[in-house]
């Protein structure tokens, strides 16, 4: 019969593995590129009540908000300060296997005016 192992010990030996920072590092900004609102949440160790009553609003609409398809820009930007980030978009160009980004500022002026790239 195979003995346990903890996962604490687990992730130690792994740790201690040649490079593993690296790829443990590239995982989680892999994972962190492609995290949801209720992912993004929890890795911070809210609650959606914790929140709600942050924002003023039901749990119930925290978890509508999270499960949300399309959102508000003002909406998305007010959850994620309560969660202590900034929101930040940027559109893609994709045109011969070359990616260029526009940073978009919505609801005023930049503070300066964006250069396109081109």
């Amino acid at each position: 019969m195979p003995s346990a192992k903890s996962y604490g010990r687990l992730h130690e030996q792994v740790a201690a593995r040649p490079g593993a920072a690296a790829r443990l590092a590239a995982l989680r900004d892999e994972t962190l590129t492609e995290i949801g609102l209720y992912e993004l949440r929890k890795a911070l160790e809210r609650s959606q009540t914790e929140l709600a009553v942050e924002l003023n609003i039901s749990q119930s609409a925290v978890s509508q908000l999270e499960r949300a398809d399309d959102l508000k820009v003002s909406t998305l930007r007010n959850y994620l300060a309560h969660l202590g980030a900034r929101l930040q978009l940027v559109a893609l160009f994709e045109e011969d296997d070359e990616q260029r980004s526009v940073p978009i500022h919505i609801g005023g002026p930049a503070a300066t005016e964006p250069e396109f790239p081109g």
